[in-house]
């Protein structure tokens, strides 16, 4: 490790764990005004054996506690934007705790950020006409269910938005399946997005809002997310052995609520969109209680959105 990137890390930590003012604007004078710290620090980003070292030996693993956690699978071919495991959560860690005030304070100033909504199939859950595929659905402009059915305010519960919601009915335990989560997916086919748009620069965001039957305890939730180099009908094609291969990219988080806290949670994941990639599937699900005497409760999703993330660059 450079004398560079020694400092970089140890300006993390001060900040972190000592709340060190002049470490703050140190490390972001030196991420403004130095290139040689700005690639040193994408070094870090990318060299996962040191960055997970260093994090190790300079006790600033707490930097792990505020980000949910997540699952990343990555592609090794070269076309692909390789995203490595530790890579997306040391990126997660920097970027969500000081992406505006610190590490990224200098991009914000040459950088905006421009949403473009991807089209999502009846994605307020209202059209009592629309079927659904059991499981995995075979092409996009379906939603997909293992156990699931549309239904109107009950239980005291409102749908978030309009007059409808989807139900996610519990999966016995006592069912032979490998996953007891209650999920719901949806295929979206990325061709007609715009080549500047899909140039390996991009994110896509998934955002749902779940809401639970038994607010006493606490309640977890799923998004997942994987981006394939095949047309939906090929990529839907023997799509859960493909989850291991090296040309998916997919990340996962799951979202706990806390124990009282009644009401409709909105969570959102983010996911590197590696250029070229023509479909993109996303699951959504809500999670049994890992003590198996605990009875699994219903749970209600609604308003879903996926949205392309871009940067556009503009001058400081």
């Amino acid at each position: 490790m450079t004398t560079l990137e020694h400092r970089l890390l140890s300006l993390l930590q001060a900040v972190r764990e000592t709340h060190d003012g002049s470490a703050r604007a140190t490390l972001n004078d030196l991420l403004r005004t130095d290139p040689a710290a700005r690639a040193a620090m994408a070094r870090l980003l990318v060299d996962e054996q040191v960055l997970i070292s260093r994090l190790r030996d300079d006790s600033i693993v707490s930097l792990l506690d505020p980000a949910p956690m997540s699952l990343v699978k990555v592609a090794r071919t070269p076309r692909w934007f390789t995203w490595r495991p530790l890579t997306a959560a040391a990126a997660g860690i920097v970027f969500g705790m000081f992406c505006t005030s610190m590490v990224f304070g200098y991009v914000s100033q040459r950088a905006t950020v421009k949403k473009v909504p991807l089209v999502v199939f009846d994605q307020g859950l209202e059209s009592v006409e629309a079927v659904f595929d059991k499981g995995l659905p075979h092409q996009p402009g379906q939603w997909g269910v293992d156990s699931a059915r549309l239904v109107t305010a009950e239980n005291g519960v409102q749908p978030k938005e309009g007059q409808r919601m989807l139900r996610l009915e519990p999966i016995p335990r006592e069912k032979n399946v490998k996953n007891l989560a209650s999920r719901v997916y949806q295929v979206l086919d990325l061709r007609a997005l715009p080549t500047d748009a899909n140039n390996g620069s991009a994110e896509v965001q998934v955002t749902a809002s779940f809401f639970a039957t038994k607010s006493e305890i606490s309640s977890r939730y799923l998004i997942r997310a994987f981006a394939l180099n095949e047309k939906p009908e090929q990529a839907t094609k023997d799509f859960w052995s493909k989850t291991e291969d090296d040309g998916v990219v997919s990340m996962a988080q799951r979202f706990d609520t806390s124990p009282g806290d009644r009401g409709w949670h909105s969570f959102s994941l983010k996911m590197p969109l590696p250029h070229g990639s023509q479909t993109l599937i996303f699951i959504l699900g809500a999670v049994p209680p890992e003590d198996a005497a605990m009875e699994a409760s219903v749970h209600y999703l609604d308003e879903v959105s996926v949205t392309l993330l871009t940067a556009e660059t503009t001058l400081p």
